[in-house]
Protein backbone atom coordinates (compact mmCIF):
# COMPACT_ATOMS: atom_id res chain seq x y z
CA UNK A 1 0.00 0.00 0.00
CA UNK A 2 1.26 3.56 -1.25
CA UNK A 3 2.20 6.23 1.47
CA UNK A 4 -0.49 8.88 -0.60
CA UNK A 5 -2.82 5.67 0.25
CA UNK A 6 -2.30 5.54 3.94
CA UNK A 7 -2.30 9.69 4.53
CA UNK A 8 -6.06 9.96 2.28
CA UNK A 9 -7.19 7.06 4.84
CA UNK A 10 -5.65 9.03 8.02
CA UNK A 11 -7.72 12.25 6.20
CA UNK A 12 -11.17 10.40 6.16
CA UNK A 13 -10.92 8.66 9.30
CA UNK A 14 -9.51 12.46 10.80
CA UNK A 15 -12.90 14.30 9.34
CA UNK A 16 -14.64 11.48 10.49
CA UNK A 17 -13.96 12.30 13.53
CA UNK A 18 -14.22 15.86 13.57
CA UNK A 19 -17.57 15.31 12.32
CA UNK A 20 -18.89 12.97 14.78
CA UNK A 21 -17.39 15.33 17.70
CA UNK A 22 -19.57 18.68 16.07
CA UNK A 23 -22.08 16.63 15.70
CA UNK A 24 -22.06 15.74 19.54
CA UNK A 25 -21.44 19.05 20.68
CA UNK A 26 -24.36 20.39 18.86
CA UNK A 27 -26.38 18.01 20.47
CA UNK A 28 -24.75 19.02 23.50
CA UNK A 29 -25.29 22.64 22.94
CA UNK A 30 -29.20 22.13 22.16
CA UNK A 31 -30.44 20.49 25.55
CA UNK A 32 -31.18 23.48 27.04
CA UNK A 33 -32.16 23.21 31.15
CA UNK A 34 -35.83 22.77 30.01
CA UNK A 35 -35.48 20.18 27.29
CA UNK A 36 -33.29 18.71 29.84
CA UNK A 37 -35.94 18.23 32.27
CA UNK A 38 -38.58 17.22 29.70
CA UNK A 39 -36.27 14.17 28.92
CA UNK A 40 -36.14 13.05 32.50
CA UNK A 41 -39.76 13.36 32.35
CA UNK A 42 -40.46 11.58 29.53
CA UNK A 43 -37.79 8.48 30.31
CA UNK A 44 -39.52 8.79 34.16
CA UNK A 45 -42.97 8.80 32.53
CA UNK A 46 -41.68 5.70 29.71
CA UNK A 47 -40.21 3.87 32.37
CA UNK A 48 -43.34 3.86 35.07
CA UNK A 49 -45.54 2.39 32.19
CA UNK A 50 -43.00 0.10 31.31
CA UNK A 51 -43.04 -1.34 34.43
CA UNK A 52 -46.82 -1.37 34.48
CA UNK A 53 -46.70 -3.17 31.09
CA UNK A 54 -44.36 -5.50 32.93
CA UNK A 55 -46.53 -6.33 35.52
CA UNK A 56 -49.96 -6.09 33.46
CA UNK A 57 -48.49 -8.78 30.97
CA UNK A 58 -47.47 -11.21 33.97
CA UNK A 59 -50.99 -11.16 35.58
CA UNK A 60 -52.26 -11.85 31.85
CA UNK A 61 -49.85 -14.87 31.82
CA UNK A 62 -50.65 -15.95 35.41
CA UNK A 63 -52.62 -19.44 35.21
CA UNK A 64 -55.96 -19.19 37.16
CA UNK A 65 -58.34 -21.28 37.69
CA UNK A 66 -62.00 -20.33 36.04
CA UNK A 67 -65.42 -20.82 37.29
CA UNK A 68 -68.15 -19.83 34.41
CA UNK A 69 -70.95 -20.12 36.98
CA UNK A 70 -69.64 -17.23 39.22
CA UNK A 71 -68.71 -14.95 36.27
CA UNK A 72 -70.57 -11.50 36.51
CA UNK A 73 -69.79 -8.55 34.21
CA UNK A 74 -71.34 -5.99 32.66
CA UNK A 75 -72.96 -8.85 30.08
CA UNK A 76 -74.07 -10.67 32.81
CA UNK A 77 -75.66 -8.16 35.40
CA UNK A 78 -76.40 -4.42 33.71
CA UNK A 79 -77.95 -6.20 30.71
CA UNK A 80 -79.76 -8.54 32.73
CA UNK A 81 -78.55 -11.97 30.52
CA UNK A 82 -78.04 -14.50 33.69
CA UNK A 83 -74.76 -16.02 35.08
CA UNK A 84 -74.14 -18.72 33.14
CA UNK A 85 -75.25 -20.23 29.53
CA UNK A 86 -75.97 -16.58 28.20
CA UNK A 87 -72.23 -16.59 26.49
CA UNK A 88 -70.08 -19.73 25.16
CA UNK A 89 -67.61 -21.07 27.81
CA UNK A 90 -64.63 -19.89 26.40
CA UNK A 91 -65.64 -16.20 26.78
CA UNK A 92 -66.35 -17.05 30.48
CA UNK A 93 -62.83 -18.50 30.57
CA UNK A 94 -61.19 -15.40 29.40
CA UNK A 95 -63.15 -13.37 31.22
CA UNK A 96 -62.27 -14.97 34.60
CA UNK A 97 -58.07 -14.68 33.18
CA UNK A 98 -58.44 -10.77 32.85
CA UNK A 99 -60.35 -10.81 36.59
CA UNK A 100 -58.52 -9.02 39.52
CA UNK A 101 -55.60 -7.18 38.04
CA UNK A 102 -56.03 -4.03 39.99
CA UNK A 103 -54.82 -6.31 43.65
CA UNK A 104 -51.84 -7.91 41.75
CA UNK A 105 -48.29 -6.53 42.51
CA UNK A 106 -50.00 -3.01 43.71
CA UNK A 107 -50.79 -3.02 40.07
CA UNK A 108 -54.20 -0.88 40.69
CA UNK A 109 -52.58 1.76 43.10
CA UNK A 110 -49.52 2.64 40.74
CA UNK A 111 -51.32 3.37 37.42
CA UNK A 112 -53.73 5.83 39.43
CA UNK A 113 -50.26 7.77 40.78
CA UNK A 114 -48.39 7.04 37.42
CA UNK A 115 -51.74 8.44 35.19
CA UNK A 116 -51.78 11.80 38.05
CA UNK A 117 -48.11 12.41 36.77
CA UNK A 118 -49.73 13.20 33.75
CA UNK A 119 -51.27 16.74 35.01
CA UNK A 120 -47.47 18.22 34.37
CA UNK A 121 -48.10 17.69 30.46
CA UNK A 122 -51.32 20.25 31.35
CA UNK A 123 -48.57 22.42 33.01
CA UNK A 124 -46.07 22.06 29.98
CA UNK A 125 -48.77 23.13 27.82
CA UNK A 126 -49.68 26.11 29.56
CA UNK A 127 -45.90 26.84 29.86
CA UNK A 128 -45.24 26.82 26.26
CA UNK A 129 -42.68 24.20 26.79
CA UNK A 130 -44.32 22.00 24.35
CA UNK A 131 -46.39 22.96 20.82
CA UNK A 132 -49.27 20.35 22.15
CA UNK A 133 -52.60 22.33 22.62
CA UNK A 134 -53.68 23.21 26.23
CA UNK A 135 -57.58 22.26 25.55
CA UNK A 136 -56.85 18.60 23.93
CA UNK A 137 -53.66 17.85 26.18
CA UNK A 138 -56.33 18.81 29.27
CA UNK A 139 -59.38 16.71 28.18
CA UNK A 140 -57.26 13.95 27.48
CA UNK A 141 -55.42 13.87 30.99
CA UNK A 142 -59.31 14.99 32.66
CA UNK A 143 -60.76 11.87 30.74
CA UNK A 144 -57.99 9.60 32.12
CA UNK A 145 -58.12 11.01 35.89
CA UNK A 146 -61.54 10.65 35.38
CA UNK A 147 -61.80 7.19 34.98
CA UNK A 148 -59.11 6.60 38.11
CA UNK A 149 -60.61 8.21 40.47
CA UNK A 150 -63.96 8.95 39.56
CA UNK A 151 -64.51 5.39 38.15
CA UNK A 152 -62.15 2.97 39.73
CA UNK A 153 -61.14 4.50 43.00
CA UNK A 154 -64.95 5.63 43.79
CA UNK A 155 -66.19 1.87 42.79
CA UNK A 156 -64.35 -0.86 44.41
CA UNK A 157 -65.87 -3.69 42.07
CA UNK A 158 -64.17 -2.37 39.29
CA UNK A 159 -61.19 -3.55 40.52
CA UNK A 160 -61.94 -6.97 39.10
CA UNK A 161 -63.89 -6.31 36.09
CA UNK A 162 -62.28 -7.48 33.45
CA UNK A 163 -62.57 -4.21 31.21
CA UNK A 164 -59.48 -2.62 34.28
CA UNK A 165 -57.02 -5.19 32.81
CA UNK A 166 -57.35 -4.32 29.02
CA UNK A 167 -57.74 -0.79 29.70
CA UNK A 168 -54.40 -0.98 31.35
CA UNK A 169 -52.48 -2.64 28.71
CA UNK A 170 -53.93 -0.41 25.77
CA UNK A 171 -52.61 2.38 28.21
CA UNK A 172 -49.43 0.99 29.24
CA UNK A 173 -47.94 0.10 25.87
CA UNK A 174 -49.72 3.19 24.11
CA UNK A 175 -47.68 5.44 26.64
CA UNK A 176 -44.21 3.28 26.49
CA UNK A 177 -44.32 4.02 22.77
CA UNK A 178 -45.18 7.37 23.27
CA UNK A 179 -42.91 8.91 25.78
CA UNK A 180 -40.37 6.77 24.00
CA UNK A 181 -40.78 8.32 21.19
CA UNK A 182 -40.93 12.03 22.71
CA UNK A 183 -37.67 11.61 24.22
CA UNK A 184 -36.12 10.54 20.97
CA UNK A 185 -37.54 13.06 19.30
CA UNK A 186 -36.04 15.63 22.21
CA UNK A 187 -32.65 14.24 21.53
CA UNK A 188 -32.89 14.23 17.65
CA UNK A 189 -32.71 10.83 17.45
CA UNK A 190 -34.43 8.90 14.66
CA UNK A 191 -35.08 5.57 15.03
CA UNK A 192 -37.31 4.24 11.91
CA UNK A 193 -39.38 1.36 14.07
CA UNK A 194 -39.93 3.76 17.25
CA UNK A 195 -41.08 6.29 14.86
CA UNK A 196 -43.48 3.46 12.81
CA UNK A 197 -45.07 2.38 16.36
CA UNK A 198 -45.72 5.75 17.40
CA UNK A 199 -48.22 6.22 14.46
CA UNK A 200 -49.42 2.67 14.06
CA UNK A 201 -49.96 1.05 17.75
CA UNK A 202 -52.89 3.38 18.26
CA UNK A 203 -54.67 1.77 15.69
CA UNK A 204 -55.67 -1.26 17.44
CA UNK A 205 -54.81 0.34 20.98
CA UNK A 206 -56.92 3.68 21.07
CA UNK A 207 -60.74 1.83 20.35
CA UNK A 208 -59.27 -0.99 22.89
CA UNK A 209 -58.49 1.85 25.65
CA UNK A 210 -61.36 3.96 25.01
CA UNK A 211 -63.77 0.83 24.62
CA UNK A 212 -62.60 -0.10 27.90
CA UNK A 213 -62.23 2.92 29.66
CA UNK A 214 -66.16 3.53 28.74
CA UNK A 215 -67.33 0.02 29.73
CA UNK A 216 -65.75 0.01 32.91
CA UNK A 217 -67.87 3.26 33.86
CA UNK A 218 -70.96 1.57 32.36
CA UNK A 219 -70.23 -1.19 34.31
CA UNK A 220 -70.80 0.79 37.79
CA UNK A 221 -74.02 1.98 36.91
CA UNK A 222 -77.58 0.29 38.13
CA UNK A 223 -79.50 -1.48 35.01
CA UNK A 224 -80.66 0.71 32.55
CA UNK A 225 -84.18 -0.40 33.57
CA UNK A 226 -83.91 0.92 36.46
CA UNK A 227 -83.45 4.32 35.09
CA UNK A 228 -86.66 5.87 36.79
CA UNK A 229 -86.91 8.87 33.42
CA UNK A 230 -87.80 5.72 31.48
CA UNK A 231 -90.91 4.92 32.64
CA UNK A 232 -92.80 1.91 32.95
CA UNK A 233 -93.42 1.51 29.65
CA UNK A 234 -89.75 0.37 29.00
CA UNK A 235 -90.55 -2.72 31.06
CA UNK A 236 -92.76 -4.14 28.26
CA UNK A 237 -91.41 -6.71 26.10
CA UNK A 238 -93.31 -4.51 23.05
CA UNK A 239 -89.79 -3.13 21.75
CA UNK A 240 -88.23 -6.21 22.06
CA UNK A 241 -91.42 -7.98 20.28
CA UNK A 242 -91.18 -5.32 17.39
CA UNK A 243 -87.71 -6.07 16.47
CA UNK A 244 -88.37 -9.72 16.35
CA UNK A 245 -91.39 -9.40 14.64
CA UNK A 246 -89.58 -7.28 11.79
CA UNK A 247 -87.18 -10.48 11.37
CA UNK A 248 -87.74 -12.64 8.68
CA UNK A 249 -90.52 -15.39 9.56
CA UNK A 250 -87.82 -17.98 9.10
CA UNK A 251 -85.08 -16.36 10.93
CA UNK A 252 -87.92 -15.62 13.30
CA UNK A 253 -89.07 -18.91 14.50
CA UNK A 254 -85.18 -20.14 14.13
CA UNK A 255 -84.51 -17.49 17.26
CA UNK A 256 -88.06 -18.32 19.29
CA UNK A 257 -87.48 -22.16 18.51
CA UNK A 258 -83.60 -22.12 19.77
CA UNK A 259 -82.20 -21.68 23.36
CA UNK A 260 -80.46 -18.12 23.41
CA UNK A 261 -83.63 -17.25 21.93
CA UNK A 262 -85.72 -18.35 24.51
CA UNK A 263 -83.32 -17.76 27.22
CA UNK A 264 -83.06 -14.25 26.14
CA UNK A 265 -86.97 -13.62 26.58
CA UNK A 266 -86.77 -14.65 29.76
CA UNK A 267 -84.25 -12.99 31.06
CA UNK A 268 -85.44 -9.73 29.18
CA UNK A 269 -88.62 -10.13 30.84
CA UNK A 270 -87.09 -10.59 34.48
CA UNK A 271 -84.82 -7.90 34.20
CA UNK A 272 -87.92 -5.61 33.48
CA UNK A 273 -90.00 -6.91 36.15
CA UNK A 274 -87.33 -6.45 38.20
CA UNK A 275 -86.74 -3.20 36.64
CA UNK A 276 -90.05 -2.35 37.21
CA UNK A 277 -90.39 -3.19 41.20
CA UNK A 278 -86.61 -0.76 41.51
CA UNK A 279 -87.97 2.39 39.93
CA UNK A 280 -91.19 2.03 42.05
CA UNK A 281 -88.85 1.98 45.18
CA UNK A 282 -87.03 4.79 44.35
CA UNK A 283 -84.03 2.97 42.16
CA UNK A 284 -80.48 3.35 42.29
CA UNK A 285 -79.70 6.36 40.18
CA UNK A 286 -78.08 9.97 41.90
CA UNK A 287 -76.30 12.68 40.12
CA UNK A 288 -73.01 10.20 39.63
CA UNK A 289 -74.71 7.90 37.85
CA UNK A 290 -76.56 10.50 35.75
CA UNK A 291 -72.73 11.88 34.84
CA UNK A 292 -71.45 8.62 34.15
CA UNK A 293 -74.30 7.86 31.83
CA UNK A 294 -73.61 11.39 29.58
CA UNK A 295 -70.09 10.73 29.83
CA UNK A 296 -70.71 7.22 28.46
CA UNK A 297 -72.96 8.81 25.47
CA UNK A 298 -69.93 10.95 24.72
CA UNK A 299 -67.56 8.48 24.47
CA UNK A 300 -68.18 7.44 20.63
CA UNK A 301 -67.73 10.95 19.38
CA UNK A 302 -65.18 11.95 21.21
CA UNK A 303 -63.00 8.76 20.02
CA UNK A 304 -64.32 9.57 16.62
CA UNK A 305 -62.49 12.82 16.72
CA UNK A 306 -59.44 11.73 18.06
CA UNK A 307 -58.92 8.60 16.36
CA UNK A 308 -59.55 10.32 12.87
CA UNK A 309 -56.81 13.26 14.22
CA UNK A 310 -54.38 10.84 14.33
CA UNK A 311 -54.79 8.99 11.27
CA UNK A 312 -54.20 12.77 9.88
CA UNK A 313 -51.09 12.54 11.76
CA UNK A 314 -50.20 9.45 10.68
CA UNK A 315 -51.07 10.16 7.09
CA UNK A 316 -48.33 13.52 7.03
CA UNK A 317 -46.02 11.02 9.01
CA UNK A 318 -45.65 8.78 6.82
CA UNK A 319 -45.97 11.24 3.93
CA UNK A 320 -43.05 13.35 5.01
CA UNK A 321 -41.38 10.78 6.22
CA UNK A 322 -40.40 13.43 9.52
CA UNK A 323 -41.63 14.02 12.34
CA UNK A 324 -45.15 15.70 12.82
CA UNK A 325 -44.83 18.95 14.50
CA UNK A 326 -40.93 19.04 14.88
CA UNK A 327 -38.70 17.25 16.91
CA UNK A 328 -39.43 19.02 19.55
CA UNK A 329 -42.76 18.05 20.01
CA UNK A 330 -42.81 16.16 23.73
CA UNK A 331 -46.42 16.32 25.34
Amino acid sequence: MSSKTVDSAKTRVALEKERVHRQGKQVTSGLTPIKAYLVAYNVLSATLWGYLLVLVLWFIATPRGTDPASSSTLFTRWLGLGSSGALPAPVYQAIEQLKGSYDFHGLGCLTKWTQTLAVMEVVHSLLGWVRSPVGTTAAQVASRLWTVWGVVEMSPETHTNPFFTTMLFAWSLTEVVRYSFYVTSLLGIDIPVLNYLRYTTFIPLYPLGAGSEALLSLSTLPPLSTLPILGDSFFALKPLASIIDSLPRSVRKALLSSTFGRALMWHMAKAGAAGKRAVKGGGEWGWMEYVKLVLFCGWPPALYVLYTHMLKQRKKFFAKGKTVGGANKAQ
